[in-house]
């Protein structure tokens, strides 16, 4: 059995992340799931405001992305894949930009641009109501 988790975090346009973890932990709409070595092989549907985490990668021990829609798909070979509509890095968020669409959105009471300025948010380490 393997020790670390190969993940990788797309989107459309791009490949958002790739690289080797302990645990991933990432919000489903069944809800959250956490993800280590050995697991079984699992395929579901991200939430719309998901935010995905992979423990013990990088220098800094972790990776957070900010994933919208799409699914994560577990291979029985520690292989982990997050296939998003959009996915954005929590280093790559504008805080500031996140909160003005939050802003807006709660004004225009547009439920969808709501969902992602909040997951953006909690991505980058800001609490959100």
């Amino acid at each position: 059995m393997s020790k670390k988790l190969f993940v990788e975090i797309v989107s459309p346009e791009h490949e958002v992340w790739a690289g080797e973890g302990d645990m991933v932990i990432a919000k489903t709409v069944e809800g959250e799931i956490g993800i280590q070595p050995g697991h079984i092989p699992v395929l579901s549907l991200l939430a719309e405001d998901a935010v995905v985490r992979v423990l013990g990668a990088r220098e800094n021990g972790e990776v957070r992305a900010a994933a919208h829609g799409g699914f994560i798909s577990v291979s029985g070979e520690g292989r982990i894949s997050i296939l998003a509509e959009t996915a954005e890095l929590a280093e790559d968020i504008d805080v500031d930009r996140a909160r003005t669409a939050l802003k807006k959105a709660t004004e225009a009471d547009d439920d969808a641009a709501l969902v992602r300025a909040r997951s953006r948010l909690r991505a980058a380490g800001e609490d959100v109501a």
